[in-house]
């Protein structure tokens, strides 16, 4: 993996981005949505296959773009960086959207 790997570039279109079309972004792994995900799923959800909506990639959950410089966690999808998913909490709620998401492949764990 690149450094430009763990950058986002957004486009000027995207209303989740607070960056001019040409300011990196820097982002870590799935792994760093794995806590606050696990407090709604109670699974580990880093191993979970997810098709991005977007392009139709199909990657493990850790493998994404997390942003947490946000309201919230925002995570992008690696290849398109579209958003699979934003995660906001407040002290009385969760607000999921799943939307960048076709599907979310989990094993069921025996």
């Amino acid at each position: 993996m690149s450094s430009a790997d763990n950058f986002a570039y957004p486009e000027p279109e995207d209303q989740d981005i607070d960056a001019g079309p040409h300011e990196p972004i820097p982002s870590v792994d799935g792994n760093a949505a794995a806590g606050a995900l696990s407090e709604i799923f109670r699974i580990d959800i880093i191993a979970a296959l997810g098709r991005c909506r977007h392009c139709g990639a199909v990657r493990a959950f850790g493998a994404a773009m997390v942003f947490t410089d946000a309201p919230g966690i925002v995570v992008r999808c690696r290849d398109c960086q579209g958003v699979l998913l934003r995660l906001v909490q407040t002290p009385t709620r969760y607000w999921l959207d799943l939307s960048g998401l076709s599907y979310l492949e989990i094993d069921r764990e025996e």
